[in-house]
């Protein structure tokens, strides 16, 4: 299948799946959010104090996947249509890079140590390392089929990969860049999430309506049900709960992770994604793709308590947020 079919594929079996601005003053030392737009090949910037859209930024074609890195203040975006990343400056919220890539970039993670970006090929079946500092020098390994959410290790020695149309998981050793094994999980993994620690990993099974909770030194799993075509994951700030968006619920699952049971729903907008938390704020940010907004969510009483008008087709789907 040639890309642009392919292009037409993904975003047909998104739909499928689902069914799978002026600048104003803001504190130094906030947090931002960036949301990308997929409908309107934009990124919606929110100031997560003020919860206000303060920048809209034109990006690639059809953007889908964030990574963030405090260290070098850029936030990374995947473009899937044009098939190629922006680059954001967090100081100015413009464009300083365009990484071209040959195929169609999705799930995007930057390492720990903020020397390399991770990019799940959707439609190649492989994940490209990026040097963040010269980023011609490109690494790439083909893992499982289609693959979408990643996330690294804290000691930056393991790269998880959830293939989709595989039913796994992927795990990378970051130095050779091969796959020391796969984890097999529930039906369509897409998004993923780890403790801080790096002990847990959560698998969100799309078509199983169900996430996996991993133990990575044990190997030992457990899943929990949660609501209608789940898509992503994130851990609350005292990584005592788990957030899931449901995206034909219109609603979050909580799950408490000691005693792995869903605890609380909470209704968002319409066919939630990609969600972020902002730890200071003790805020968990959804992006809409339905409702075209975002809905931020109070962790500490699991209520709604605002919704940001955003862009066409917000998904936000990675880490999100960023200290500016």
């Amino acid at each position: 299948m040639n890309i642009p079919s392919k292009i037409q594929l993904f975003i047909t079996l998104s739909i499928v799946t689902l069914t799978t601005i002026g600048c104003i003053p803001s504190d130094t030392n906030s947090h931002h959010a960036y949301i990308t737009n997929q409908g309107a090949n934009t990124v919606s910037v929110i100031d997560t104090t003020s919860n206000q859209v303060i920048k809209t930024i034109s990006v690639g074609k059809a953007p889908v996947g964030v990574a963030v890195s405090d260290k070098l203040k850029r936030v990374y975006i995947s473009n899937v249509e044009s098939q190629d990343i922006s680059v954001i400056d967090v100081s100015t919220h413009k464009v300083i890079n365009t990484i071209k890539i040959k195929g169609s970039p999705v799930g995007l993670t930057v390492s720990p140590d903020s020397k390399t970006l991770y990019v799940a090929d959707w439609f190649e079946n492989r994940i490209l390392a990026i040097n963040t500092t010269d980023t011609n020098k490109i690494r790439e390994q083909l893992v499982g089929d289609a693959p979408a959410g990643l996330v690294i290790s804290p000691d930056n020695q393991w790269l998880y990969i959830a293939n989709r149309d595989s039913n796994d998981i992927a795990v990378i050793d970051t130095a050779t860049l091969t796959i020391q094994k796969r984890i097999a999980v529930g039906k369509h993994p897409f998004g993923l999430a780890l403790s801080k620690t790096g002990e847990l990993l959560v698998s969100v099974n799309v078509q199983e309506d169900t996430i996996t909770l991993i133990n990575t030194k044990t190997k030992q799993q457990h899943t929990i049900g949660v609501g209608y075509h789940p898509y992503c994951a994130v851990f609350s700030d005292d990584q005592k709960r788990l957030y899931v968006t449901n995206t034909q619920d219109d609603s979050i699952s909580i799950i408490d992770v000691t005693t792995q049971k869903e605890i609380a729903q909470v209704d968002v907008g319409s066919t939630p994604e990609g969600i972020s938390i902002d730890q200071e704020n003790h805020h968990a940010y959804v992006a809409n793709w339905g409702s075209n907004d975002v809905s931020v969510i109070d962790t500490q009483t699991n209520k709604l308590v605002t919704t940001i008008k955003t862009g066409d087709k917000s998904r936000a789907f990675g880490q999100f947020i960023i200290k500016r």
